[in-house]
């Protein structure tokens, strides 16, 4: 379930009402900020600039990949968790535009965390504790901890085996197939 708030326009459709979400110098400050962390290998200076320039709430250990793409009308409503890895040309939105009212939600992904490439989050989203988001799905509802989702929409499409709280460093926890997933695997057992 996402959480998100629903604030309803009048006159011209939502997305020409964006400045209801945000004032313009905000979203241009926001925009440069995110623009240039977009392209910035340096991983400390990319949280430390997303942190304290734009407002998210990056733990000083997650990796946040080249070309990844934070929302940039309300980047201060996404938590990224420690030792989470967000990948190349993510995108994470806190807002979405219908024709007559507007979204916001704020997106939390927990701690050690892996999104894979060109995944998109939707707002209002929580990823928990040790899950994988498969490289190019789309998150449209919560993904428990310890689990494996993919494709678009996100489906679960596996769960973690063994230490799902994903607190420990180690070697890389084992993937047990869900049997109800659409491509699950049968087991030899």
């Amino acid at each position: 379930m996402r959480r998100t708030t629903t604030c309803p326009v009048s006159g011209h459709n939502a997305m020409a009402s964006w400045r209801l979400v945000a004032p313009l110098w905000r979203v241009a400050w926001n925009f440069f900020w995110i623009e240039l962390s977009r392209f910035l290998p340096f991983l400390r200076l990319k949280n430390w600039l997303l942190r304290h320039l734009v407002g998210m709430d990056v733990a000083p250990t997650a990796a946040i990949g080249l070309m990844a793409m934070p929302d940039i009308l309300r980047p201060d409503l996404i938590h990224i968790g420690p030792e989470s890895i967000i990948g190349y040309n993510v995108t994470i939105l806190t807002h979405e535009f219908l024709p007559r009212a507007y979204r916001l939600g704020a997106v939390e992904i927990g701690a050690w965390v892996l999104i894979g490439a060109n995944a998109t989050i939707l707002p209002g989203v929580r990823i928990g504790d040790g899950a994988i988001v498969g490289a190019g799905a789309v998150v449209t509802r919560d993904v428990p901890a310890g689990t494996m989702v993919g494709g678009v929409p996100a489906r679960v499409i596996g769960r973690l085996d063994g230490d799902t709280r994903a607190s420990r460093p180690g070697p890389p926890l084992s993937l047990e197939q869900d049997p109800h997933a659409a491509n699950a695997v049968p087991s030899e057992e």
